[in-house]
This record gives C-alpha cells, structure tokens and sequence, in this order.
C-alpha cells in the first residue's frame, strides 16, 4: 500500500468516528450542543481538509467547492482558515501581535454589544462595567471562552448579530460534508453505524456559564494583577483547550486515533503558547514557577523532536512510509517509529503533562 493509499486509509477511519461524534452532538439540548461544537471548528476543518486534499475528483476540484458561499467566503477558504485558527496564536514568533489581536477582538465584540446601548444603559456600565468575556465550564473547569470561539469565527468576518447563523451554516455544510462522505462507504468499506453509537454519558448539569469583565480596566472581575491582561486572556485560551482534550472528548469520542491526535495537538500548542510566554519575559515576576515551566518545555521538545512527527499530526497527508504492522493501525506505528515511545506510554505521558500545564496556567493567570 502506497503513501496516498495509506493516509486515505487513515483518514477514512477518522472521517467515520468523527461522524459518530457528530451524532453524539445532535442529540444533546442546542446551548450545549453549540458551546461544545464551537471548540471543535479547527478540528472538523482540519477533517474537511483532509478529504479535499487526498479525495480530489478526477479534473482536480476540491468537494468542497460544491457548497454555497456564507458571507461571501468560498466553504473550502472557510475550511483552511478555520482550521488554522487553533495554531494561530502558536504560530507568531512575535507574540505581542498575537495579545493584541485577541485584545482588538474581544475591544470589537464588547463595542458591539454596546452599540445599541441607550443613554441610561450606557450610564450604568460606565459605572458598573459591561461582561464581555464569556466562559463555559464543565465540573467547574474552564473548556471554552469567547474569546476563543471568536478567534476561530474570526474568518468569517460577521458582526455579533450576524455570525450565529453563519456558524450554524458552516456547521451543517461540515455535517452534510463528512454524512456524504461516510455514507458511500457504510455497508461496504465500513460496518453501518448503529443507534447505540449515537449515545454519550454527558450530563448537562455538569456544564455552566458564566460572563466577566474584562475590556474595562477597573471594573475587571477575572485574572490576576501579576501579569498582564492579554498574556493571561492568551494562556486562558490554551487552559481551555486542555480542559477540553482532558474532560469532553471523553465523552464524545472513543478510544481511537481521531481523539488522539485532537488531544496531541492541543498540547502541543499549549506547552507552544506557556514557551512564548516565558521566553518573552511576561512571566518573569513567577520566580516560584520557574522549574515547573522549564521542566514542561524540555517534556515537550523531546515528544516533538521530529518535525515529521509534527507534520504527520497537522496534515492527513502523510511524509513518510513506515513498516506498517497487521497487529497496529497506521497511526501507532507512526507515533511510535517517530517517538520510540508506545502510543499507550506516550499518551500516559502527554495526559500528565496536560493536567500539569492546566493547573500551571490555572497558577499563573488567577
């Protein structure tokens, strides 16, 4: 089996979970089936990307050019802006450029609710502050903010009114995308998904929300003083994703590499964001979180020292042919040929490393 055939092989069998995660979705209530699948935009983009780039048609066109443009943007731009969005905060060697923008866009969103504020309405948040910052949480752990959906909503370039129904939108041409796909497949290459697949054990009661000031400078009622503002709405965006790898996926996804390779992705961007931040000295005053930050850092670069092994993580399109074994699927002999570890040890490892990091930033930021 060739390169091509094998990360189409891969991922098929992502593609195929996912649309089991996708059924699990539907059949929570509508608040709390939209606050998870917010956080799971880059993800399912990076799914949609996928097929695009390893399931063209014969005259090359992508299938995600047969869908209707939302807000004047093609669904396959959508897809690959999207799915860059939860590394783009990783991604700026200046990360100064990075605090602004999340600054400039929670400024945006909080003018927004404002604009249509009248007199009286305007008097009472000038002396009590407006909440423009919202987290989710499940079991009192933070796993999505606003914050955060807006940066990956960004793309879609919508005011506050606007952007629900166009978040709704891409996520149906997203269902309708991976549904198509799986179905030509179901009862052939893969077994009929049954109803009992469709079942998750989330509690709704587990998840809260709760609003914050945190444009207005002194009526903020989130973070701490030690640190800047902006560094500490920035490591809130990486707390959340951890939460979210460590505690919902659990119950959305099975034990399968689609999960796993969401969950190593978000650490590596995490362990990425508190390495920009200490490297560029806004951590400098927390002398008593020195060692602990350092010692994630080095268990982060030796899990990722192959840049194959990263590559391999970001793209469905595979680098590198590996001997592959009957006994394991391709993406545990990937994880193992390129880290020597087991894919078992290895995310024994990551998992503690991610709830290490969690309660790092849950220190540093509160």
């Amino acid at each position: 089996m060739d390169l091509v055939q094998v990360s189409r092989s891969q991922l098929i069998s992502e593609v195929y979970e996912c649309k089991k995660m996708l059924y699990r979705l539907i059949n929570l209530p509508e608040d709390v089936r939209s606050n998870i699948s917010n956080s799971l935009l880059p993800y399912l983009s990076m799914i949609c990307d996928g097929i695009d780039n390893l399931l063209q048609t014969e005259d090359s066109v992508v299938l995600s050019s047969l869908f209707e443009d939302i807000n004047g943007k093609s669904f396959t731009t959508l897809i690959k802006k999207i799915r860059a969005s939860s590394k783009l905060l990783t991604d700026k060697k200046n990360l100064r450029i990075s605090i602004k923008m999340l600054d400039r866009e929670t400024k945006k969103f909080h003018d927004e609710l404002i604009k249509v504020y009248t007199e009286e309405q305007l008097a009472f948040i000038k002396a009590y502050g407006q909440d423009d910052l919202g987290v989710f949480y499940y079991k009192n752990k933070p796993y999505a903010n606003s914050s955060q959906i807006n940066l990956y909503i960004k793309p879609f370039n919508s005011t506050v009114e606007e952007v629900k129904e166009e978040i709704f939108k891409f996520s149906m041409q997203v269902a309708t995308y991976i549904n198509s796909f799986c179905s030509g497949l179901e009862g052939h290459t893969l077994p009929l998904l049954k109803q009992e697949d469709y079942i998750t054990n989330l509690d709704c009661e587990d998840l809260v929300s709760k609003d914050y000031i945190y444009s207005e400078e002194n009526q903020r009622n989130i973070f701490n003083n030690v640190i800047d503002k902006g560094i500490s709405l920035y490591l809130l965006n990486m707390q959340c994703q951890l939460n979210f790898a460590l505690n919902i996926l659990d119950l959305i996804i099975d034990e399968h590499p689609l999960k796993y390779r969401i969950q190593l992705l978000i650490y590596y961007y995490s362990v990425q964001a508190i390495n920009f931040a200490y490297s560029s000295g806004y951590l400098g005053e927390l002398e008593e979180l020195k060692e602990t930050i350092t010692a994630v850092i080095e268990t982060h670069k030796r899990i990722f020292n192959s840049s194959t092994f990263r590559n391999n993580l970001f793209h469905y399109k595979l680098f590198t042919e590996f001997e592959h074994s009957l006994s394991k699927n391709y993406f545990e002999v990937m994880v193992e040929t390129l880290t020597s570890v087991s894919l078992e040890n290895l995310l024994t490892t990551v998992y503690k490393e991610m709830d290490i990091v969690e309660k790092l930033i849950k220190k540093i930021i509160y």
